[in-house]
């Protein structure tokens, strides 16, 4: 790989869906994973779990704050070892994200036979809409649900909240608090089930929401 890295490390979330494709990712490249993931109500979440079984190393952290800071001392001065950013905010991975949601939103377009006007998406490290806004048209308006993994007060929610053509919301639950009102179909408890209540409330006909891990 490049740089000579051969290990990737990342500070999860307890219900993050990213430790798993993290993990996953690893196993095909070849390279370890160690994740520092944060627990809930004392035990590693089935995502962790999910990802140990894809052969990451689990670490387990009182909060996501301390999966930060113990990341960041388990890597040193190692240049072998790569700690991503929540969400993979950089500059290497959102390249690519980029190329990837230009692809597949063409799908979704094809597949629609229109180009919709509003499109859903829940927020966390804010790197999936900040990306998703960079490649769609003007004319397409992100209505973003700030589902409180980071402080409201943090710049990538403040950033993101003042790009034009994006309505910002931000959840009535805490992170950890599994959605009360789930959508009827698969959908992460933790991340994505907490746009219904607001897709229910605000959306109109033809909106897409973009429901990223079940």
């Amino acid at each position: 790989m490049d740089r000579g890295v051969s290990s990737f490390v990342y500070a999860s979330p307890a219900p993050g869906f990213a430790q798993v494709a993290l993990a996953y990712t690893s196993r095909l490249l070849g390279a370890e994973c160690v994740l520092f993931c944060e627990l809930l109500d004392g035990d590693f979440h089935e995502f962790s779990l999910l990802a140990q079984s894809y052969g990451a190393r689990i670490h387990a952290s009182a909060s996501l704050y301390d999966a930060e800071e113990e990341a960041e001392a388990f890597c040193g001065d190692d240049e072998r070892m790569l700690k991503l950013p929540l969400g993979f905010g950089c500059t290497e991975y959102t390249s690519h994200l980029r190329q990837a949601l230009t692809r597949e939103w063409a799908n979704v377009v094809a597949e629609l036979g229109t180009t919709p006007r509003r499109l859903w998406l829940p927020v966390g490290s804010a790197t999936l809409a900040t990306a998703f806004r960079q490649v769609l048209p003007k004319t397409v308006e992100l209505h973003c649900v700030d589902v409180r993994i980071l402080e409201e007060s943090d710049e990538r929610i403040k950033q993101l909240g003042e790009l034009p053509g994006v309505v910002l919301y931000r959840s009535d639950q805490e992170f950890l608090e599994a959605a009360t009102t789930p959508p009827p179909f698969p959908s992460n408890a933790f991340y994505d089930a907490k746009l219904w209540p607001l897709i229910r409330e605000h959306a109109a006909d033809g909106d897409v929401w973009w429901n990223v891990a079940r």
